[in-house]
């Protein structure tokens, strides 16, 4: 869809109009230069506006010229290509260089082909009414490059072939190399092509220019296509074949069809849509319209650029959003499905439990009950054991003076003894009061059944992080040696 276009053939005396898309294409007619003519084009381009419009143009006002010209690129390029179309063709409007190849050679320049149209006020009604309804005119073409794409669709291998093509009552000879256009030359109505032999007479006529023009090298055979609907340039093939310099062979419209992929009668009826089929789909390579005539198409491009960009958003919008719906019905069936499979579980849970037999007592009176059970199993603590542990080793130390005793039963088979005490006499000296006590402390260590001993207190706080304090005068007192043990005894 984005391929559709309608493809022109204008001539100074009338236009055609073919509307095209891959597949598919359809003659609208043909219009002559005249009031009627143009007001009838107009309502076709109303009916096609927002189609854009190849022009290809077939006149006797054209000229070419083949030139070798360094190799630059970018603005380089484009400022010698200015320079060099302004010298060659003066202030021609309608002008345009195509590169074609580079030399294998040398310097390697570039080979361009510079043409221009050097009348065209027959054009210019028809460019009115195209600018007139705002058609995006994507380019201006000669025939001959049209012509050009036929000879590819052909498969023509020749090196130097010459297409001497009849249409609409006037001949076309041009000249490709290697399938590059470098010369083409109308001849109008007025010459008498038609008779038997004048056509063999130009294409030699033609053949002798070229040569003389260095075009075309002088050992060189060219290759002549005669292509012409209605059979009269078939009187041209034998003497041309006589002559040693050529080699001809005639294009039948069967094979032109097949090349083409069009029906034969469509292709009877308008044999001039041959060469608009054949650079219909195709990037003009040749582009005579100047910079202010396709500023339509540059919009056109702009907005079809940004509807496909919209379209891809959107596409991928619906896409995400059709993932995401989809993973959302998918998670909506499993909480389905979990919700059904719980329901069920619960009223199987529900079922059993109608079925169980009546109770007598609560379920936490039950559990009371076990906890009440398991502590009447457990041994009852022997305190005379433990008081026998530390009353032996009070009596190894007897300046240790207890103060208060805590004794608490835990359910692990140990008891837990808090020990809070004091030495007897205290004269003042802390470091011999805390060797007492550190004796005292080792004896509980060693005495069998004594887990563990922790020191909970002391006169002197012996930790790194403490910070020192108290007074080096003044009377002492017992009360200052008061320490505090923790003890794990087992039972």
């Amino acid at each position: 869809m984005f391929d559709h276009r309608l493809i022109l053939l204008a001539t100074p005396r009338q236009i055609g109009v073919l509307d095209w898309r891959p597949g598919r294409m359809h003659w609208l007619g043909e219009f002559a230069a005249s009031e009627a003519g143009l007001a009838a084009f107009r309502q076709v381009l109303l009916k096609h506006a927002h189609l854009p419009v190849l022009l290809v143009i077939d006149t006797v006002d054209e000229d070419y010229r083949s030139e070798i010209l360094p190799h630059v690129q970018g603005r380089a390029r484009d400022e010698l290509l200015a320079r060099k179309l302004k010298q060659v063709f003066r202030n021609a409007r309608f002008t345009s260089a195509w590169r074609q190849a580079r030399e294998t050679t040398g310097r390697r320049d570039d080979r361009y082909l510079l043409a221009t149209l050097t009348d065209t006020d027959w054009l210019m009604p028809w460019l009115s009414v195209l600018h007139r309804e705002q058609v995006p005119l994507c380019g201006i073409t000669p025939l001959a490059l049209a012509y050009q794409h036929l000879l590819t669709r052909l498969r023509v291998q020749a090196p130097h072939t010459l297409l001497a093509c009849r249409l609409n009552n006037r001949l076309r000879l041009s000249y490709y190399h290697n399938g590059l256009l470098r010369f083409s030359r109308l001849i109008g109505n007025d010459t008498p092509t038609q008779m038997p032999g004048n056509a063999a007479d130009e294409i030699a006529k033609t053949q002798l220019y070229l040569t003389g023009q260095r075009i075309l090298p002088r050992e060189a055979r060219l290759h002549v296509l005669l292509l012409d609907p209605s059979g009269q340039l078939d009187s041209a093939q034998a003497p041309l074949n006589a002559d040693p310099a050529f080699s001809t062979r005639l294009i039948d419209m069967p094979s032109l069809a097949r090349a083409l992929r069009i029906p034969d009668s469509f292709l009877a009826a308008t044999p001039e849509i041959a060469p608009l089929a054949a650079i219909a789909g195709e990037a003009v390579q040749l582009n005579l319209a100047p910079p202010e005539l396709l500023q339509h198409h540059t919009e056109f491009r702009w907005r079809r650029g940004l509807n496909q960009a919209a379209g891809i958003v959107a596409a991928i919008g619906l896409t995400f959003t059709a993932a995401y719906w989809l993973h959302a019905q998918d998670l909506r069936d499993q909480v389905q499905q979990i919700q059904g499979e719980v329901q069920r579980g619960d009223a199987r849970h529900a079922a059993i439990v109608r079925n169980f037999p009546a109770l007598a007592t609560r379920p936490d009176q039950l559990g009371q009950t076990l906890a009440l059970a398991t502590q009447l199993n457990h041994a009852p603590l022997d305190v005379n054991a433990l008081f026998l542990l530390l009353g032996q080793a009070l009596a190894a130390h007897p300046e240790v003076i207890v103060k208060t005793l805590t004794l608490q039963d835990t359910a692990d088979g140990t008891a837990n003894i808090t020990l809070d005490a004091r030495l007897s006499d205290f004269d003042g000296n802390y470091r011999a009061a805390m060797s007492r006590i550190d004796r005292f402390v080792s004896r509980l260590a060693a005495t069998p059944g004594v887990a563990a001993v922790e020191r909970v207190t002391s006169p002197v706080n012996t930790a790194s992080t403490a910070t020192l304090s108290g007074k080096t005068t003044g009377e002492t007192s017992a009360e200052e040696t008061r320490f505090t043990l923790s003890l794990q005894v087992r039972t």
